[in-house]
Order: structure tokens, then sequence, then C-alpha cells
């Protein structure tokens, strides 16, 4: 019975990242986020203030304000940990419409600049990224694109070990 209800609150997201777009799926309902990884903060001296997430940061304008792509840097995947962190925390809290539900357990898959593998460095950051964006528990897969209708955390983690 408590399994039953812990099931209920916990939510299982696959995480898809590229350049251009970050797409998030709910892997225990229909719910996804689809948008571009932008982020615009107001820099005001030391103090930084995030007016803006995804396509809205590019109707910002403003002095001081700054828009920066967190996933786009031309020899890694990911340029900046902490704007990539807050575009991610943004993206689960939308996602996760009840305010009861655990933590996620996150798949974390980068589908560009993964040629010859992730290295041991890349796949630590995806982990940690969504760790502290959130997650409980997180699976870097490498591979083919993921169905989110047709697959589960479970069997995702279970590919992603074999491998």
């Amino acid at each position: 019975m408590l399994q039953s209800l812990f099931s209920k609150l916990t939510s299982e997201l696959l995480v898809e990242i590229t350049q251009q777009e970050l797409r998030i799926y709910s892997l225990t309902s229909d719910t996804k986020y689809i948008d571009e990884p932008l982020i615009a903060v107001e820099v005001e001296g030391d103090k930084e203030t995030i007016k803006a997430m995804g396509r809205a940061s590019k109707n910002c304008i403003g002095p001081g304000l700054k828009i920066i792509n967190p996933f786009k840097h031309n020899r890694s995947m990911i340029s900046s940990f902490t704007y990539a962190e807050k575009i991610l925390q943004f993206a689960f809290k939308s996602i996760q419409t009840n305010t009861f539900r655990a933590a996620p357990r996150v798949i974390m898959h980068q589908l560009e600049k993964n040629e010859g593998g992730l290295t041991e460095v890349e796949e630590r950051l995806l982990i940690e990224l969504a760790m502290s964006a959130g997650a409980r528990e997180v699976v870097v897969y490498q591979g083919n694109r993921i169905n989110p209708k047709h697959e589960t955390f479970e069997s995702i983690k279970a590919r992603a070990n074999a491998s």
C-alpha cells in the first residue's frame, strides 16, 4: 500500500539536451516541457537577477541584460553549470504540477557532442547537474532517442547499466 502511494507521488523524467532545445518528458504521465535552453539575466554590479527562461528570454531588453545558453560551447555540451542548473530547476517545477511530488528520478540523454561516447567527466557533470536541480536518482543514457510513451525508467536504467 505504501509503495502504491509513493508511486503516485513520484515522477520519472527523461531529459534530452541539445544546444537548441531542452526536452523533458514525464515517463509517468503525458506531461512534457519543450523550450529553448535560454536564460535572461540582469546584471547590476555584483548582483544577478534572472528575468526570464526559455523563448521568453529573447523578448527581454534592458541595460545590463544578457541572454545565455548554458548548453552551448565549442568543445563541450555545458558552458555554465549554474545557469544550466537554474534552467533544469525551472523545467522540473514546470513539468511537476503536483506540489506534493517527491524528487524525480531522471534520465539524462545528451543528444549532441557525444561522438565516441561520453567521458567519465561528462557523465559526472550530467549526474551532478540533475541532482543539483532536484533529482533523487539519475541515469545517464547514451544511445538512440528514447520513446517516452513506450519506455520506463527501469527499462532505460537496465539498458544504460548493460552498456
